[in-house]
Order: C-alpha cells, then structure tokens, then sequence
C-alpha cells in the first residue's frame, strides 16, 4: 500500500509516522512544494522518497496542507484511483469550492478533520503519537462513497484516532466555537500585551495564551472559509463579555458568582470527559 501526503508539516508528518508505525502503508511518498520542508521530511524519515506530484499508483492521498489549497487538489485528483482525505479544518467552504469546480464531489474524496495540533509546526515537529486519543471528524457528501469512507475512517483508527461522522455545516458551526473562536480570542488578547507584562506572568498566561503563536497562513484561511460560523461565535461570545462586564461595574457579586460557577461546571465535566 502506498500512500502519498501533499503538505509533510505537523499533520501530514504526524500521520504518516504513525501509519508506517501502525503497518498501514509500506512506502510514504511526500509530495512538498517548499524544498526546506522537503528535506527536513526526508530527513526526518516521515517520508521515503519526494515527488513532484502525486504518483499514479498511490493506493492513498492525504490532502494536510493549508485549507485554501485542498479544493484545488482535490478537483485535480478527482480521477485518481486512490482514496483522497483531507485535514482542513472547515468543510463547507472547501466542499463548496470541490463542487464549483467539478460540479460534484467525487465518490473517493473523504472529508476529514483531525482534532489534534500544536504550537508547533512543519516537519520537526511530527509526531507519531500526535492522533492517540484524538477525535477525528469525518463529514461525507452525498456523493462520498461509504466503503471509501469507512476505509478511510479505519486509516484514522489505525493511527490512534477516534472517528465521529458529522454533516459538514454542524461541524463548521461546532469547530468555530471549539477550535476557531478560542485562538481568535488568543491573538486578540496577545494585542494588549507587553514587554513589561511578559516579565510578570505565572502559569494560568501561558495557558493560556499557548495557541496564541498559531501560524498566520495557516489561520487566514480558516476565518475566511468559516467566516459566517466564526462570526456568529464572536457575537455570543461579546454578549457573555458584555454581561461580565455589567455585572462587574454594578458590583453585583451573587450574578457574577453563578457566571463564574457556571464556566467552572463547564470546565469540570470536559476534564470529567463529557
């Protein structure tokens, strides 16, 4: 089996150290437009050999580079024999743009998203047990093949994965909240901060601000393809900063407690793992 992965930064490096870990693929072909990464993959042994395009006899292909470019991939591949998966984190934008440009979604593409990262980026920072626990959406057309999908699916299970199937719209409306919201709340934040704050912080800053140094070409796209559900996210999260706000200026120390314990619950039943 053969898979070839265009994009051989965190993600794509990730999978496929751990699918050759697992015994899924016997050889990973790294498809890499940027030469520093190309070699930094190669080097790494996340891959066994380059190519400037993906072979024709690749058994798989994973799509993990930026979410603006796998559209454009996946309309070019469409009749490729492989199994294509993606990793973007927004699906209706890029299904959107799959179907202007063939007019439909071919039965082999299998949307995906992998909810699992980190600060870190490009091939150094690879990690065969990056997926290990890891809950990985995956948001079929109508169009989408179900024994593609579900092989893709054990792809992901082989690599440590938890699989959840999702409609591409709830999913976008859910990650906005969970994944997109939290690190456009991060960059707002870090705007305010200086150098004489940097020297007085203590665990709770780091924390939170962790996300905060996210790649910008990686981000751009993202708020633009979910522009619509991000929005709606950032107006409910001013309504709650709003009311936080009132409560403090009219002292009003009984609502802000039930706002704080409200958060705290919250909290507890996600490291309680609901």
């Amino acid at each position: 089996m053969r898979l070839a992965v265009v994009g051989t930064g965190l993600i794509g490096g990730s999978f496929a150290l751990a699918a050759r870990a697992a015994g899924v693929f016997d050889e990973v072909v790294g498809v890499e437009p940027d030469a520093g990464r190309r070699r930094a993959a190669e080097a790494n042994g996340l891959i066994d050999r380059a190519a400037g395009t993906v072979p024709a006899d690749a058994d798989a292909v994973l799509l993990a580079g930026p979410s603006h470019t796998v559209a454009e991939w996946v309309v070019r591949l469409a009749d490729h024999p492989a199994i294509v998966l993606d990793t973007a984190s927004v699906k209706q934008g890029v299904l959107a743009q799959v179907r202007a440009g063939l007019g439909h979604l071919p039965a082999r593409f299998v949307p995906c998203h992998p909810m699992a990262g980190s600060d870190r980026s490009g091939p150094d920072a690879a990690n065969a047990e990056l997926f290990q626990g890891a809950e990985i959406i995956v948001t079929p057309g109508e169009e989408t093949d179900p024994a593609a999908a579900e092989q893709a699916a054990g792809w992901w299970r082989a690599v440590g994965g938890r699989v959840t199937y999702m409609d591409a719209q709830h999913h976008d409306e859910i990650v906005a909240v969970t994944s997109h919201l939290p690190h456009l709340v991060a960059f707002s934040y870090l705007q305010q901060v200086d150098g004489e704050h940097l020297e007085h912080t203590a665990g709770g800053f780091r924390d939170f601000t962790r996300i905060g140094g996210a790649d910008a070409d990686m981000w751009l796209p993202i708020f633009r393809l979910n522009r619509a559900a991000v929005l709606q996210a950032l107006d409910a999260l001013q309504r709650d900063l709003v009311h936080a706000r009132a409560l403090i200026e009219q002292g009003d120390e009984t609502g802000l407690r039930a706002f704080i314990e409200a958060a705290a619950r919250r909290r507890r039943a996600l490291a309680n793992g609901h």
